[in-house]
């Protein structure tokens, strides 16, 4: 067997030779010009003018949605959110447990339980089928996450939501420029959360380092948001209609959850590149799913009919099946493929999360016995949830790529087909 065809991982060459695929750069120096405008202006604090009050108004009409509200983390936002949905002590938000603990924190620390539920074995995202069944009367919110900017069943959970009376409060973390029936994320459900973390590319779709951003078409959300978090917004008292909140002065509830100046001046450059960016990776990704399709043992991972994916924070996300290469395990299969040059990670489809220790053992939140697990809550252990902790263990990822080097994707490509072609040689 010559070296080209031998598994790099036995001795062979391996097929990857482009050193680097991603050749997209941000637009440093239009970031640095903006930065420094508000730096010379002294404009480094503050909400409801300015650069703030015009990111959000650019991302309200980007997501197409009635009110936007920058806040200082997607978690903080995901957790004035739940507070605006009335979430408190008792209360049960559903959430799956393939999912990221930052999306139901703030549930949480408001004293509610988090409720896990099971995620869809095809898409990997929360199964409205399985959220149903654990709907009791004490649930007030649904909590889907966009993962990786792959939408969820957003039909079959504003159905359940109805039916129940409750509130679906998405992560949308990953998901700017996702779309849903023709629809943004954001101005599709009840109330979104997306967060600005990082930089571009690698970092959240729309990055600024730290930030985050909700989106809302329901006016009382929007206030009850605005009096949670933001203390001495510009124009706050004269935002706030609804007549519980009349006696309030700018200092609303004390809570400064601001999004800082500096960081939404990023965020506006990387708004500027996100079309671009998205459909990039979204052409890319049909390239790479296209013809890995086509190989036994590997399944891209498939999208709802009315899901259209953006963002693509976190990467790609493959299925690998075992039973189709002999029980080849995952693990042996993503080192064949890593030496082969093409880069790739997993097992995994995100955290356990029933699997934590507060939820194995649990945890005194506020000292003396005062937590929100201390009542109508059964401590977790592993199989719980088989399906996601099934997939856990043969999901594979992926980078999203936006302006891949020449010949790049077809290397790539090919570094898959020749370990499936002699995947027997592993075994």
């Amino acid at each position: 067997m010559s070296s080209a065809s031998q598994l790099a991982m036995l001795g062979g060459t391996p097929v990857v030779t482009i050193s680097s695929g991603e050749q997209w750069k941000r637009p440093i120096e239009k970031e640095k010009e903006l930065v420094g405008k508000l730096l010379d202006e002294g404009a480094v604090s503050g909400a409801g003018a300015g650069l703030p009050l015009e990111f959000e108004e650019e991302f309200r009409e980007f997501i197409g949605c009635k009110y936007c509200l920058s806040i200082d983390h997607g978690s903080t936002g995901l957790h004035s959110a739940l507070w605006a949905a009335g979430i408190g002590p008792g209360d049960e938000v559903i959430t799956p447990t393939a999912g990221y603990i930052g999306s139901y924190c703030g549930a949480l620390h408001l004293g509610a339980i988090p409720v896990f539920c099971e995620i869809d074995p095809k898409t990997l995202l929360m199964d409205p089928a399985d959220v149903e069944k654990r709907i009791t009367e004490r649930t007030r919110a649904i909590i889907p996450i966009h993962m990786c900017g792959r939408p969820c069943d957003m039909d079959g959970l504003l159905t359940l939501a109805e039916k129940h009376d409750i509130v679906v409060v998405e992560d949308a973390a990953h998901a700017h420029g996702s779309e849903w029936d023709g629809n943004k994320i954001g101005n599709v459900g009840h109330i979104a959360c997306f967060s600005l973390q990082g930089t571009d590319p690698g970092g959240k779709p729309v990055s600024g380092g730290e930030g985050g951003i909700v989106c809302t078409n329901d006016r009382e959300l929007y206030e009850r948001q605005l009096v949670f978090c933001h203390l001495h917004r510009k124009g706050v008292v004269d935002e706030l209609t609804l007549p519980e909140y009349a006696k309030l002065d700018s200092q609303v509830l004390g809570l400064k959850w601001r999004a800082h100046p500096l960081a939404l001046a990023l965020a506006k450059v990387s708004l500027s590149t996100l079309v671009y960016r998205n459909e990039r990776r979204r052409q890319n990704r049909k390239i790479i799913f296209d013809a890995l399709r086509e190989l036994p043992g590997i399944e891209p991972v498939h999208d709802y009919p009315k899901a259209r994916p953006a963002g693509f924070y976190g990467g790609l996300r493959l299925i690998y099946n075992p039973e189709e290469l002999d029980g080849l395990p995952a693990k042996r299969f993503v080192q064949a493929v890593h030496a082969e040059g093409a880069p790739v990670s997993g097992p995994g489809v995100g955290h356990m999360e029933h699997l934590r220790t507060i939820y194995t053992e649990g945890f005194d939140i506020w000292g003396n016995n005062r937590h929100p697990l201390n009542q109508n809550f059964k401590p977790h252990k592993p199989g719980d949830f088989p399906i996601s902790e099934g997939l856990h263990e043969r999901v594979l990822r992926l980078p999203a790529y936006i302006d891949p080097k020449e010949g790049f994707l077809d290397q790539y490509i090919e570094a898959f087909g020749k370990v499936v072609a002699n995947y027997r040689d592993l075994l």
